[in-house]
């Protein structure tokens, strides 16, 4: 059984300046700043669940501590403390609420491998030197909030089980959730990575809220896992980001995210709805081989360089309304199970659409391409061409079930046939053009004569088309 030491014992050696070690006892009582406020005496002779009043004085702590293999049975507070020393604790276990508010670690401060069975408060501090929260277990909401880290902060393998704030946060150095559980809610609203951020193989449980979040280097949540929702609107990514194999098995939000150099979303599965509406791509978007499950939405986005998309299926309706693609873009051997709305879009370089198939209706109304437009080997079910605009299109007629009436885009392209002398294509599309024509029917009146009857109609009345033979002789006939 280890040995207890009464909690009195531990802050009379911090108010001393005393280094402060124990290795696999159990602090018993309440550990807490507001006693360095008191002499040394009177510190030694406080009962050890003696309550102290707050004070907003900063208190400090010279000295060095290094607490391993400990049980803490008592409330940890130390709010408003300055520790200019390193401090330790590792495989702790805190029994009660632990609150470190506002308070500044001059150097290291490492809480790795511990148990956080209450709730937790790290809420304003200052962390200057490495922070270490690794492999550690929060039972209750912990937060972080406005919390700063000057130098490489550590949550690898982490579990919170419960909300975890962590909003208006500034990592300033290198910054690791890699393989960290977030079995709840968790928030990095407005938060700033300055350093290369990891999220590799993390598990979001809960919703994760990264709005308005900005991230100044590399950032990387390669195989993480988003069970619900996950917003990442108006969020600003200034490095290369990389989602590579990760999974949202819920709403992905995006609208409005700036991507400053390359964005690379490659396999990943976007099992809810994914909205990428009015998003910016500075530099490379890459979207190859993913799965979009459900809406898919780039409404109103820019593509500055390159996009691609290729080998990609879109299992719901997919929208790229107004958007523009500045560079290439390569949709070539993507699958699009529902409608595809390209309407009004703008591609300023060349687009490969070959080897794609549309299993419903390809929107291309009012779109514009500035240089050449490929859909060779592709298969369309229906396609809008209404007021499309294009110098060369490769698209073979017979990729296409049917082209939505309208003259001046059937004439269109056969002119673009002409000019490719695809002299097949430009007779098959004059044919079924010509066909289409002849086969509309003329105005039919057959609907109206079922409703007469003819002998009658000869003696002046008309038969009721419903109903007549249970009224009343007066009431059956209509006069015409």
């Amino acid at each position: 059984m280890p040995s207890t030491v009464p909690a009195n014992q531990v802050m009379l050696k911090i108010k001393l300046g005393m280094p402060v070690e124990y290795d696999n006892v159990v602090i018993k009582g309440n550990l807490t700043s507001e006693w360095l406020r008191l002499p040394a005496r009177a510190i030694a002779r406080l009962p050890v669940e003696e309550k102290m009043p707050p004070s907003d004085e900063t208190k400090l702590a010279n000295n060095s501590i290094v607490i391993k293999n400990c049980i803490i049975d008592g409330r940890v507070d130390f709010n408003n403390t300055l520790f200019q020393k390193p401090v330790s604790f590792v495989n702790a276990v805190f029994l009660e609420n632990v609150s470190f508010t506002y308070s500044t670690f001059n150097g290291d401060a490492a809480f790795s491998d511990c148990k956080f069975l209450k709730a937790g408060s790290l809420t304003g501090s200052l962390f200057k030197g490495k922070a270490d929260f690794s492999q550690s277990h929060f039972k209750w909401p912990v937060s972080f909030i406005h919390t700063q880290f000057g130098s490489i902060a550590d949550f690898s393998r982490t579990q919170f089980i419960s909300a975890a704030y962590l909003s208006g946060c500034q990592f300033g150095g290198p910054t690791g959730f890699i393989g960290t559980i977030f079995d709840d809610y968790v928030e990095f609203f407005s938060s700033h990575f300055a350093g290369d951020v990891f999220f590799d193989r993390t598990y979001f449980g809960g919703d994760a809220n990264f709005i308005e979040s900005s991230f100044s280097q590399v950032a990387e949540f390669n195989k993480t896992i988003l069970n619900s929702e996950a917003s990442f609107e108006g969020a600003h990514f200034a490095g290369p980001t990389r989602f590579l194999g990760a999974i949202f098995n819920d709403t992905a939000i995006f609208v409005s995210t700036q991507f400053d150099r390359n964005a690379s979303f490659e396999q990943t599965r976007f099992r809810g709805d994914s909205l990428f509406a009015q998003a910016k791509f500075n530099e490379i978007a890459e979207f190859v081989d993913c799965f979009f499950h459900k809406v898919t939405s780039f409404r109103e986005s820019d593509f500055l360089i390159d996009a691609a998309f290729h080998n990609t299926s879109f299992l719901g309706p997919s929208d790229f309304t107004a958007s523009k693609f500045q560079g290439s873009v390569d949709f070539g051997g993507s699958r699009f199970m529902e409608d595809a709305d390209f309407c009004s879009v703008r591609f300023n370089g060349p687009a490969d659409f070959s080897r794609s198939t549309f299993l419903e209706k390809i929107n291309l109304q009012d779109t514009e391409f500035k240089k050449n437009v490929h859909f060779e080997s592709c298969r369309i079910n229906t396609l809008n061409l209404t007021r499309s605009r294009y110098e060369w299109l490769f698209l073979h007629w017979d990729s296409v079930n049917h082209l939505e009436k309208d003259e001046q885009a059937h004439q269109k392209l056969i002119d673009n046939y002409e000019r490719l002398q695809w002299e097949t294509d430009s007779s098959e599309c004059r044919l079924a053009c010509s066909n289409e024509t002849a086969a509309e029917p003329a105005n039919d009146y057959s609907w109206i004569m079922g409703l007469l009857d003819i002998n009658r109609l000869t003696q002046g009345f008309a038969l009721l088309p419903d109903g007549g033979a249970d009224m009343d002789d007066e009431n059956a006939w209509i006069p015409v």
